[in-house]
C-alpha cells in the first residue's frame, strides 16, 4: 500500500511574470488602503492589521481569478495557483514593507511611536511576570521605523500563505492526477 503519492501537474501560464506584476500592484493597493485610513482620521496602530489583511485577501482573490481567466480554457491546477499566490504575496509584502518606510518617514512621522505605544499597552495587559513584561518592553523600545517596516513585511508574507491557499482552493479548475509507481 502506498502512503505517499506523487502528483502530476502542468503549469499552464506564465505565473512568474504575473505574480511580479500583480504582487507589486497588490502592495501598492495595500499602501493606498493605509493612506485612506489616515485620511479618514483612523491612522494605523500596527504595521499589520485587519484592514491590510482583508485588502491582501481581496487582491489575492481578484488577481488569482484574473490570472485563471487569462489562461487557455481557464484550466489551472491547485499547485500553479499556490505558486502564483505565494509569489504575489511575497512581492506585495516587499512593496508594502518599502511603503511603510516611506509612510513612517515622510507621511506619518508618528507611526513608529504609535506602534510602540500600541504594543507596549498590549504587553502590559498580557500574561507573564512583571520581569518578563519589562524585558519585552525594553526590547520594544529599541525598535525603529525599519523594524516596524520589517514586521509589516514579514506578517504580510506569512498572511499571504493563507490567502494563497484560499485562492488556490477557490479558483482551481483541475484536480491533480496521482502518478502510481510500479
Amino acid at each position: 500500500m502506498k502512503f505517499l503519492r506523487r502528483y502530476q501537474s502542468e503549469i499552464y501560464g506564465e505565473y512568474r511574470k504575473a505574480y511580479l506584476r500583480d504582487g507589486a500592484m497588490s502592495g501598492l493597493i495595500i499602501g493606498v488602503a493605509v493612506l485612506f485610513c489616515k485620511l479618514i482620521y483612523y491612522p494605523i496602530f500596527a504595521p499589520e492589521n485587519y484592514v491590510t489583511d482583508l485588502v491582501l485577501l481581496a487582491c489575492t482573490l481578484f488577481f488569482a481569478y484574473r490570472y485563471r481567466s487569462r489562461l487557455e480554457n481557464n484550466k489551472v491546477y491547485f499547485k500553479e495557483l499556490m505558486l502564483y499566490g505565494l509569489g504575489l504575496g511575497v512581492v506585495a509584502a516587499v512593496v508594502y514593507g518599502l511603503f511603510l518606510l516611506l509612510y513612517g518617514g515622510v507621511i506619518d512621522k508618528d507611526f513608529a511611536a504609535r506602534c510602540l505605544e500600541h504594543f507596549i499597552h498590549g504587553e502590559q495587559n498580557g500574561a507573564g511576570t512583571e520581569e518578563e513584561k519589562a524585558a519585552t518592553i525594553a526590547v520594544m523600545r529599541t525598535y525603529k521605523l525599519h523594524t516596524w517596516a520589517f514586521i509589516g513585511f514579514f506578517r504580510t508574507a506569512v498572511m499571504s500563505i493563507m490567502t494563497a491557499f484560499v485562492a488556490a482552493l477557490v479558483f482551481r479548475t483541475e484536480k491533480n492526477k496521482p502518478v502510481i509507481k510500479n
